[in-house]
């Protein structure tokens, strides 16, 4: 099949060079050459054949791995193959598979071609038109001219195929010679892949990783988290979003670190198999969310923990989400007969945009503080030792190398002094060039400038406060919740609920408008856990009320309970508040019980 034209979907070879002098050279300095994602590759597998690789799991008893070597001669394949149709540097693919080891093969063949990729997730979407619908928007965000995909992913999507030529892989693989391939004209400026982010407007923006962004990551990595050759690193992150993407494809391809991989799905099944896997393997490195640490702390059974030995792991590290203190204290205290310490524990900040920021370093203790709870509504961090005033924080760590963080005040845009609470602006080799044709975008978040500081600075919209050269992050500065100039973490009010009821799950709390409550929080009960209480809903959801209202004086508090599983997540597992609140209002997330909420029909008008 020949390839349609796509002469006004090519990006130019060098659109994503950085703005920043300053930048390039720190690229430089920590990758000390000019490596792209190919050349890493190509060096790992010179270096360690199959001996190493990524090893899958589709089942807890069924494992497929794939050495660096044999992962080389398929990226060389594929991109043998793209090339003779056509495609190369300036082109971007679409990438939706159904095997994880598919994806590595698919990500790697395409730079191999000297294309750019992006993901698409096409787990949980469901099939025909919903499907269609997701795999067109990343695409169209993206400008893709080619949808790289397999057999099972066609036959879900049906008749509502996306409007690009459409590849598959195992096509590509037969067709492609890998003796043929030769190296594209790429570098550190080329672009590498486009992640889609959507928020919770539903207009997805499409942030731009290049080579030298990615290399940087993988080497900040290793040296923060250990991941070179002699680890061993264990994870379940989807490979369509940018952890499972870069924690367990790319960057042990750039290291040389094992991987050791197994699905999302395969967790939720059983979260003790992540558990399991670092023992069968002997672990050095993992990654989790602090929902999973509770998971596995409420499911895992004592014949289980038994089994374990989790005593070879070195950095357990988490930064999909914020690190609740008793969630890691249970967690502990739980598996501390396995070998869990606390010095293993590594949070971590990372984002899309910016990918690692900060993190614990090997080696230093784990840090919680206190710091008092009516200076923290005033933007101060001020320590205390008083469990009644105060509330516990744990510390993402210092800055990773090459990185300069710099806290401001999100309304003077000045910097603000240690221990202040302010908006978290970073300068960093690994910081996107921007948003894929979006000026508007990319000038409200990138390219700032601080006076008196050298270089460029990202604006994350994170909120947090430097003190003691830790970071301690406290929340997004859209999702802070303002009443009565208090300004009010979600994740506090939800770290609360639980500690009502074992019932009580995750949830979400965030600021209303147009309700008789000036705060909502909804969360996720387990009826039988209620059952077995002797409780109701209606009465759990007084006691919560009755609970939190005065533990965090607050003016007045809307809860609705749903079931397990029901708030809207992240594709790692993190509960999405915004979405929460809208599915609520629109009526599209129905509620068991509520109480201070507006009706549907009095928000809708219907």
């Amino acid at each position: 099949m020949a390839p349609p034209s796509r002469l006004a979907r090519r990006i130019p070879a060098r659109a994503w060079r950085s703005s920043s002098p300053e930048q390039d050279d720190d690229v430089r300095s920590i990758m000390n050459d000019s490596r792209t994602l190919v050349d890493g590759l190509r060096a790992t597998a010179r270096d360690l054949g199959d001996e190493r690789g990524i090893r899958f799991y589709d089942s807890p008893t069924e494992s497929t791995l794939r050495g660096y070597g044999e992962l080389d001669r398929r990226a060389r394949a594929i991109g043998d193959a793209l090339a003779q149709l056509g495609f190369g540097v300036g082109d971007t693919a679409t990438i939706g598979l159904t095997n994880g080891l598919d994806w590595a093969d698919s990500a790697f063949g395409v730079l191999y071609a000297g294309m750019a990729f992006v993901p698409a997730p096409v787990a949980g979407y469901g099939t025909g038109a919903q499907l269609g619908e997701r795999v067109e928007s990343v695409s169209r965000s993206a400008e893709a001219s080619v949808f790289i995909t397999d057999r099972a992913v066609l036959a879900r999507l049906g008749d509502d195929l996306p409007d690009l030529q459409l590849l598959l892989l195992d096509d590509l693989l037969a067709d492609g010679d890998p003796e043929n391939w030769t190296r594209p004209e790429i570098d550190g400026d080329s672009l590498a892949y486009l992640l889609s982010t959507s928020g919770s407007t539903g207009d997805p923006k499409s942030v731009i990783a290049t080579h030298g962004n990615v290399v940087a990551t993988a080497s900040a990595a290793g040296a923060l988290f250990g991941s070179d050759r002699s680890a061993v690193l264990v994870g379940w992150a989807p490979l369509h979003h940018i952890m499972g993407l870069m924690i367990q494809v790319i960057m042990p391809g750039l290291n040389g670190s094992q991987a050791v991989v197994t699905s999302p799905e395969q967790f939720q099944r059983r979260p003790v198999f992540w558990l399991q896997l670092i023992s069968r393997h002997r672990g050095t490195v993992s990654a989790a969310g602090n929902f999973a640490f509770g998971l596995c702390t409420q499911l895992a059974t004592d014949e289980q923990i038994a089994e374990l030995d989790l005593s070879t792991l070195k950095t357990l590290f988490v930064a999909s989400e914020p690190v609740r203190p008793e969630t890691l204290n249970a967690f502990f205290d739980r598996f501390a007969p396995a070998g869990v310490t606390p010095e293993m524990v590594a949070p971590a900040m990372g984002m899309t945009e910016a990918n690692l920021i900060s993190g614990k370093r090997p080696g230093t203790t784990l840090v919680i503080r206190r710091f008092d709870r009516a200076a923290l509504e005033a933007d101060a961090l001020v320590p205390s030792e008083d469990p009644a005033t105060s509330v516990e924080w744990v510390s993402c760590g210092e800055p990773t190398e090459g990185t300069t963080i710099v806290i401001v005040d999100p309304d003077t845009l000045a910097p603000v002094p240690d221990g202040v609470v302010g908006e978290i602006w970073v300068s960093s080799p690994m910081v996107s060039p921007g948003y894929f044709r979006r000026p508007d975008a990319t000038a409200e978040t990138f390219g700032h400038t601080i006076e008196g500081r050298d270089g460029s600075f990202m604006r994350t919209g994170d909120l947090a406060a430097m003190l003691d050269g830790e970071l301690y992050v406290t929340g997004r500065l859209k999702e802070m919740i303002i009443v009565r100039g208090r300004n009010l973490y979600p994740q506090d009010i939800e770290a609360a609920a639980t500690s009502v009821s074992v019932a009580v799950g995750v949830g979400a709390a965030f600021e209303l408008d147009g309700h008789p409550s000036a705060i909502g929080l909804v969360v996720e009960v387990d009826e039988e856990k209620l059952d077995a209480a002797g409780e109701d809903l209606e009465s759990l959801v007084a006691r919560l009320r009755e609970t939190l209202v005065p533990r965090l004086s607050l003016p007045s508090l809307a809860i609705a309970a749903v079931g397990p599983g029901q708030l809207p997540r992240t594709a790692t597992g993190k509960v999405r508040r915004r979405p929460t609140r809208a599915a609520l209002e629109d009526g599209a997330l129905m509620a068991r019980f509520s109480v201070g909420f507006a009706p549907v029909r009095a928000r809708t008008g219907n």
